[in-house]
C-alpha cells in the first residue's frame, strides 16, 4: 500500500487540497489572480477543476489544476511543489492545447482572447530570485516590439526576495513554504481566505470520500503497474538473454542479459506508471496495463525508450 497523507492533515500545497479549495472558492481565486497578474478581475468563471483537455484522440492530453475563464480572459493555475525542470516545456504545451481546445468549439483564429498558464512553484524555477516571471512573444531583433497574441505566461517563486509584488502575495508565498506558522485570525485577507479554505475543505465529507477513492484506485493500479513492469521485464530479459548468449555464445551472457532485461523492462513501465498517474491519466493507466499496443505508444509520446 502507497504511504499517503492522511485527508485531515492535508495543506494547500498538496495538489487535491489546492485544486479543490481554488475551484469551491471563486473569491480566493479571483483574489490570487489579481495580486499575481496585477489587474482587476470582476468575477471568475470555473471550467473544470483538474480538467483534462484532450484535442485529439491519438495526442497526450493535459490536466489542469484549475482552469478558469473571466470575460474573454483564461487561466490556468498550476501548483508546482517540485522542480522537474521542464516547466517552460510544459507552459508552451499547455497553452497551445488551450488555444487549440477553445478553437474546436467554433472560434477564429482572431477570436482568441488572452490566455495565463500560471506556475505557482515552491521553488525557485529560474534561480534569479524573483518573486515573479512573467513572458510573452517579442521580437528578437526589436524587443521592444511584442507580438500581441495575447499568450502569457507566468511562474510564480514562493521562496523569492526580488521585485515589486504586493504585502498579500508576499504573504501568500510565505503561507505555501510553511502553512503550519500561520492563523487565520492574524493574517492578511488572501492567506485567511486560503486558510478557512482548507479548514472547510478537510471538514468536506465529500471531498474526503473523493480522495480516498483516488488514494485507492492508486494503490491498486499502482500494485496492477508493478506486476506488468515485473511481467514485461521477463519477457524483455528473455529476449536480450537470448540475443546476448548467441552473440556471444556462452550461458553466462543469456543470464545477464535477462537480469538487464528485467531490470530495464520494470523500471520503464514503473516510470510510466507514475507519470499517468501524476496527470491523473488513470483510465490510460488501466489500459496500459492489459493492452501491449496501447502501452507502446504511450512509451513514444512519453519518451520512455529503451
Amino acid at each position: 500500500m502507497t504511504k499517503y497523507k492522511p485527508y485531515e492533515q492535508l495543506e494547500l500545497t498538496d495538489d487535491f487540497m489546492f485544486s479543490y479549495v481554488m475551484r469551491s472558492n471563486g473569491e480566493l481565486c479571483r483574489h490570487l489572480l489579481e495580486s499575481i497578474l496585477n489587474f482587476p478581475i470582476d468575477r471568475i468563471d470555473f471550467i473544470s477543476s483538474q480538467e483534462t483537455i484532450d484535442t485529439y484522440a491519438s495526442s497526450k492530453g493535459v490536466r489542469l489544476d484549475v482552469y478558469a475563464k473571466s470575460g474573454n480572459k483564461s487561466f490556468d493555475v498550476e501548483l508546482q511543489t517540485s522542480n522537474k525542470r521542464d516547466l517552460p516545456q510544459r507552459s508552451r504545451y499547455y497553452q497551445s492545447q488551450m488555444d487549440t481546445a477553445m478553437l474546436q468549439k467554433g472560434q477564429m483564429y482572431r477570436e482568441l482572447g488572452d490566455s495565463y498558464i500560471i506556475f505557482l512553484c515552491t521553488f525557485d524555477p529560474f534561480g534569479y530570485g524573483q518573486y515573479i516571471y512573467s513572458f510573452q512573444n517579442k521580437c528578437t531583433e526589436l524587443p521592444a516590439i511584442t507580438l500581441n497574441d495575447g499568450a502569457y505566461k507566468v511562474f510564480v517563486n514562493a521562496q523569492g526576495t526580488r521585485g515589486a509584488v504586493g504585502d498579500e502575495l508576499k504573504e501568500f508565498l510565505l503561507f505555501l513554504m510553511s502553512p503550519g506558522r500561520f492563523k487565520a485570525r492574524d493574517n492578511g485577507e488572501l492567506v485567511k481566505k486560503a486558510i478557512i479554505g482548507v479548514e472547510e475543505g478537510r471538514r468536506n465529507e465529500e471531498w474526503r470520500l473523493i480522495y480516498m477513492t483516488l488514494m485507492t484506485k492508486f494503490d491498486e493500479l499502482l500494485a496492477e503497474g508493478k506486476e506488468q513492469g515485473l511481467a514485461e521485464g521477463r519477457r524483455e530479459g528473455m529476449r536480450q538473454g537470448i540475443l546476448e548468449g548467441r552473440q556471444e555464445g556462452r550461458q553466462e551472457g543469456r543470464q545477464e542479459g535477462i537480469l538487464e532485461g528485467l531490470v530495464e523492462g520494470e523500471a520503464r513501465f514503473a516510470r510510466l506508471t507514475e507519470i499517468l498517474l501524476l496527470e491523473g491519466k488513470l483510465a490510460d493507466l488501466q489500459r496500459s496495463i492489459s493492452d501491449t499496443e496501447f502501452r507502446e505508444q504511450l512509451y513514444s509520446i512519453y519518451k520512455l525508450y529503451k
